[in-house]
């Protein structure tokens, strides 16, 4: 099992560096509309995973309580996740955004111990602790301008993103504990969003802007890799984590994204790095570190649920 382990941090954190390149991308794609974008980048991955899932087949046939699992992960951590996100960002600062989202391990930690029973112990809260002042060493040292002051609303928003990613998480821990295929529960959660995405994108811009969108081989080109390698990819290993650390341990790889993403920006776009963002990626690997290691010691109280953790 530890060796196994060693694979997915491993894993996770090829998918972090991932995810960070592809923060990089979706800005040079930032003349899309976000949630047409959105819906173009689900449905490749959607075009990846599905002939996989298909050729293999399930270990065993889907029940309505796996389809409904699959259905709340579809509509949280993608399909809403994606359009609140895409809302948020308009106007708040990505400063201030990319806080709320290193939230995410916090709030996946203290919901997965409400609702799945995983511990919440010492040595795994003073991870997150480390993580989230890494994340906030990051932001503080951007030069974009962009700093990190309040904008009520967009805000609001990015929160709200933040939390259905956290809860999609918890169907998909919930998923595959109940034996379902991570495959599955990927391709098909990605398929629904990609309809549902564009059901939404119809509905919200008109016909006549599909006709003027860029449509340069080099766009699309990068939209295939940012649809196929970060989001289908990805999201295969993220979700292998979950179902096998859980959704709090895995959480915590979130807190490398803005690092990663502010490391890419430097070798692709030419951004400057700073000497104090060295000491960032100490404290976000610190803090991975102790929030995987097993503790001994009982965990927080929480709600009185999971006296062990479930990863």
């Amino acid at each position: 099992m530890l060796r196994q382990e060693k694979m997915v941090y491993l894993l996770l954190t090829g998918v972090v560096a991932l995810w960070g390149l592809n923060v990089v991308m979706v800005k040079y794609l930032s003349f899309f509309p976000p949630v047409l974008i959105a819906a173009i980048r689900m449905s490749i991955a959607a075009a990846v995973l599905l002939p996989f899932v298909l050729r293999k087949g399930n270990r065993r046939r889907l029940q309505w309580p796996d389809w409904l699992l699959i259905g709340g992960v579809s509509v949280s951590s993608i399909t809403l996740h994606q359009i609140f996100l895409a809302w948020g960002v308009q106007q708040a600062s990505a400063g201030i955004t990319s806080l709320i989202l290193g939230l995410n391990p916090l709030v996946t930690s203290l919901l997965a111990a409400l609702f799945l029973g995983e511990a919440l112990t010492l040595r795994k809260a003073a991870g997150i602790g480390i993580g989230f002042t890494g994340v906030l060493l990051v932001v503080l040292t951007q030069t974009d301008g962009s700093g990190v002051a309040l904008h009520g609303l967009g805000d609001f928003l990015v929160f709200v993103s933040m939390l259905m990613y956290v809860i999609g998480g918890l169907f998909i821990r919930k998923a595959t504990a109940r034996g379902t295929n991570v495959l599955a529960v990927t391709a098909y959660s990605h398929a629904l969003a990609a309809l549902q995405l564009w059901a939404v994108s119809l509905c919200v811009y008109p016909l006549e802007m599909f006709g003027s969108l860029d449509t340069r081989p080099f766009t699309w080109f990068v939209i295939f890799v940012s649809g196929a390698f970060a989001t289908a990819l990805g999201a295969l290993c993220w979700n292998h984590g979950i179902g096998l650390l859980g959704a709090s341990r895995t959480s915590l790889f979130l807190n490398g994204m803005p690092l990663a993403s502010l490391l890419f920006a430097a070798l692709l776009l030419g951004e400057p790095l700073r000497l104090l963002h060295l000491l960032a990626l100490a404290m976000i690997v610190l803090g991975i570190y102790l929030g995987n290691q097993q503790q001994r010691s009982g965990p927080l109280s929480v709600s009185g649920v999971g006296k062990e953790a479930n990863g």
